[in-house]
């Protein structure tokens, strides 16, 4: 008979199952649709106590003492107004995101590809309010977020 090993990675799992159970249970209540209310009732009182049975072992090791990463977390475990370390770090000041922005477009485009990509850009400032415009302002501000970040990690590593 095989026994689980309750660790840090075992908790882990757990806390993924909870937060998929969190998520099913809001596509649950948003948009199934049942044929009575005592059917919705029971799903989501099926759900409910899975969710809480995984929750209450997810509690019990780590107040054993397994530990774990604030990251690792569900949603619903987490407090108010959280903030991962992934997010924070990832994230890019106006000015950078402009200064990172502003040395694209004044580069000359080195190939055929980069031509292309410039007259979308210069098409698409003409026409603001169009989508495309919102696609290529969306990728202009990640390229800059990943040239930041990865001249960062450059000099960090050239030290």
């Amino acid at each position: 008979m095989r026994t689980v090993v309750q660790d840090k990675y075992f908790l882990r799992d757990l806390h993924r199952e909870i937060d998929l159970f969190d998520r099913k249970l809001i596509h649950l209540l948003k948009h199934e649709v049942f044929a009575t209310e005592a059917l919705r009732d029971a799903a989501v009182r099926k759900l409910s106590t899975k969710r809480e049975s995984l929750a209450a072992t997810a509690r019990t090791l780590v107040e054993s003492g397994i530990e774990f990463h604030d990251n690792d977390l569900p949603r619903s475990f987490r407090p108010e107004g959280w903030v991962g370390t992934s997010q924070a770090d990832t994230e890019a000041s106006a000015a950078d995101v402009a200064a990172a922005t502003a040395s694209l477009t004044s580069a000359p485009p080195s190939s055929a590809f980069g031509t292309q990509v410039a007259n979308l850009q210069r098409q698409a400032l003409r026409e603001e309010e169009s989508p495309l415009a919102t696609a290529l302002g969306s990728w202009q501000d990640d390229l800059a977020a990943y040239k930041k970040k990865r001249q960062k990690t450059a000099l960090a590593t050239a030290l």
